[in-house]
């Protein structure tokens, strides 16, 4: 079942991929969206961050970090898109890790409330940019101290970064453009229920540590999502 919920006036949008394809990111609210977000945020806690869901894998950089992982196929259709489970998520090459990683698959196309937010997201994508078909990686990823260890490129088309919880402070997300690595484009700590989208090939990109509340633990759960290039995975 999908929900249709109310999307953004359509010269809203129009200016969100416009700024997208200029800039070559773009920072936007769940609810500029038209996405119910308190709702969503609560859902995919409930639903997704969890201990039945989320694992720890040897060699996972930074070591504490949580994860959980899918990959869709989306197909458009004028403005509207279908979503579903490809058959492959391992990550290779990516992040400067060559190494083949594998990943137990925790399925989210048929849920109604994250197959909503990922129209979403790639609805933000430029029409000029934007492929028929392609497919969507979705990592699920609770960190506790170091969200990055270092600025990287993951090598996709596109990165979301989308925070759903948070305790603590730090873990600004900041872009640096290639040739200019000591030189931020954009720094910004992402509330819950804020979404940056930038375009991967422009710029690397990193956060800063967590910093834990007084008495209490840091801790950062979010969607990182990539459009992926059609070589890495091939559609059928």
């Amino acid at each position: 079942m999908a929900f249709d919920f109310p999307v953004p006036a359509r010269e809203e949008l129009r200016l969100h991929r416009k700024r997208l394809d200029t800039d070559g990111y773009l920072v936007v609210s769940d609810d500029e969206l038209g996405l119910p977000g308190a709702r969503l945020r609560e859902h995919l806690l409930r639903t997704y961050f969890t201990k039945d869901v989320l694992r720890r894998y040897p060699g996972d950089i930074p070591a504490d970090r949580e994860r959980a992982r899918d990959v869709v196929e989306y197909a458009w259709r004028g403005e509207d898109v279908t979503l579903a489970e490809h058959p492959e998520i391992a990550i290779e090459d990516r992040g400067g890790r060559p190494e083949r990683r594998e990943y137990a698959r925790t399925p989210v196309a048929h849920d109604a409330l994250f197959a909503a937010w990922i129209r979403a997201a790639l609805g933000l994508i430029p029409d000029g940019r934007r492929r028929a078909r392609g497919t969507f990686g979705v990592n699920i990823f609770r960190t506790f101290t170091n969200v990055v260890t270092r600025p990287h490129a993951d090598g996709e088309e596109f990165v979301f970064v989308y925070v759903v919880d948070r305790d603590g402070s730090g873990a600004e997300t900041t872009l640096f453009r290639p040739d200019a690595p000591d030189t931020a484009v954009h720094r910004q700590r992402l509330e819950p229920g804020q979404l940056i989208v930038f375009e991967d090939a422009r710029f690397l990109h990193t956060a800063s540590p967590l910093i834990a509340p007084p008495g209490g633990r840091a801790r950062r759960d979010a969607l990182v999502c990539t459009v992926d290039y059609p070589q890495t995975y091939g559609l059928g």
